[in-house]
């Protein structure tokens, strides 16, 4: 979730990875769809998916004379995503011998026999989920100025979400209860893709949830922006906060499908942020007066009730740099995500305007699980923080619309029985959702119950 669209950075993404094994390198990719060609070998050529030609050994740069051609360091498999950071696998063979030759071919998953790849004429060659099926073998021959060597076979596994990340979950980790969702902003309903929620209903299945955006103080006061919802143009009046146009419409059709709701802030523009001299970002706006907001808008919206025990939620996020001028001078400045006294001053302000009203106050931070886990001096940032709100927490792994391998740090939280909602992948696919990738979550059994 964030105050900018979701295909947008976030500090927290994992940075792209690469691996080099014995006779494997593994290096990042971008997410993409499936196709039927165009994988491109390390000398720039096309694959050629029809071929059954014997292998055509291209020439290529050879070794230096070490005794007869010989593989040294042969292939190995290899994992990536059919989304993701990580879907494109490069194997590379080691071989030493006199002029030495390469030429790859692969094998159908199904078995069957191996057809060269065109192009593909050098020691290493990078496969792509794209391209390539799960399962999908390949192999390389190296002929020498004396004989000709044939590589091992590696198989390419590619690894693609599941329909059930929260039992996924609950068999990784030795977890029970767990359920899942999404969560939604104004940037899942624009006016090219709308969100489908009878499609995250049946995905979610019993006990599914939907986080939706409330609002955001992401934009200055007194700036144009384009709405999301419309494409249309807007301004920002003496306040930095916008209603999230597409909150209502989203609420409304979640519970209408039995869709458990949390509602979420994205932290924004304060006067303790704003450095300017006469506050040209902020207008004196404070975390106090953007909890006022949050809760009027929650309020009577008319989907959060007395008897609602939905999680509240801080994002805690940083946001765009703009730029102001006054009296002919300009001024630009970064918005920063809030730190633990602006986020008690929120969350306090939230719990105490809905007590006295009869509400209950299910309270929530969410942020990165770098930034959960932060310490200074050997105490953790957050730890004021954790002792009055839950933890929804953000830790894609490798971002492939899976499950992680592990769970995510969580800091302070860790003595208040972790993490209550995690944030597992930004390119979560439920099928028929109309947007493709959104974010996934899942949830413990007692994420709704107030403490």
């Amino acid at each position: 979730m964030t105050g900018t669209p979701r295909r947008a950075a976030k500090a927290i993404v994992a940075g792209l990875a690469v691996l080099v094994a014995v006779g494997l390198a593994v290096t990042s990719g971008s997410w993409s769809g499936v196709g039927t060609s165009g994988v491109t070998a390390s000398g720039g050529a096309s694959d050629d998916l029809t071929s059954t030609t014997p292998p055509t050994l291209s020439a290529a740069p050879s070794s230096t004379p070490s005794g007869p051609t010989a593989i040294t360091v042969d292939l190995t498999d290899a994992t990536i995503g059919r989304y993701g950071t990580r879907t494109k696998a490069t194997f590379v063979v080691v071989a030493q011998g006199p002029k030495l030759h390469y030429a790859w071919q692969r094998q159908a998953p199904s078995g069957g026999s191996w057809k060269t790849i065109k192009g593909a004429t050098s020691s290493r060659y990078t496969a792509r989920a794209r391209t390539w099926a799960n399962g999908t073998r390949f192999r390389v021959v190296v002929k020498g100025a004396d004989r000709t060597v044939t590589s091992a076979a590696a198989r390419l596994t590619v690894l693609v979400p599941t329909r059930t990340p929260a039992s996924d979950a609950q068999t990784a980790f030795g977890l029970t209860g767990l359920t899942q969702g999404v969560d939604l902003s104004a940037y899942q309903h624009t006016p090219s893709e709308k969100v489908k929620l009878p499609a995250v209903a049946s995905w979610t299945g019993a006990g599914g949830f939907t986080l939706l955006r409330n609002g955001s103080g992401a934009r200055p006061i007194k700036q144009k922006y384009t709405s999301a919802c419309t494409g249309k143009s807007h301004k920002t009046g003496g306040k930095p906060v916008v209603e999230d146009c597409a909150y209502g419409g989203f609420a409304d059709a979640a519970r209408a499908k039995g869709l458990k709701l949390g509602h979420y802030w994205f932290n924004g523009w304060i006067s303790s942020i704003d450095t300017t001299p006469k506050k040209l970002f902020s207008g004196n706006y404070t975390p106090e007066d953007s909890a006022q907001q949050f809760v009027s808008w929650l309020t009577t919206d008319g989907n959060y009730t007395r008897a609602s025990t939905d999680p509240l939620v801080l994002d805690i996020e940083a946001g765009h740099a703009w730029t102001k001028t006054s009296k002919g001078k300009k001024f630009t400045r970064k918005l920063r995500a809030w730190n633990p006294v602006e986020a008690t001053a929120w969350l306090t302000t939230v719990r105490d305007l809905l007590t006295v009203q009869g509400y209950n106050a299910n309270l929530y931070v969410y942020m990165g699980a770098k930034a959960a886990d932060k310490q200074v001096d050997g105490f953790y940032t957050w730890a004021g923080v954790a002792g009055i709100a839950r933890l929804w927490v953000a830790s894609w792994g490798t971002n492939n619309g899976r499950i992680p391998d592990t769970q995510p740090r969580v800091g302070p939280w860790a003595s208040f029985g972790g993490w209550s909602i995690w944030q597992y992948t930004s390119d979560a696919h439920v099928p028929g959702d109309g947007v493709g990738g959104v974010d996934g979550d899942i949830a413990t059994a007692d994420a709704w119950t107030t403490r």
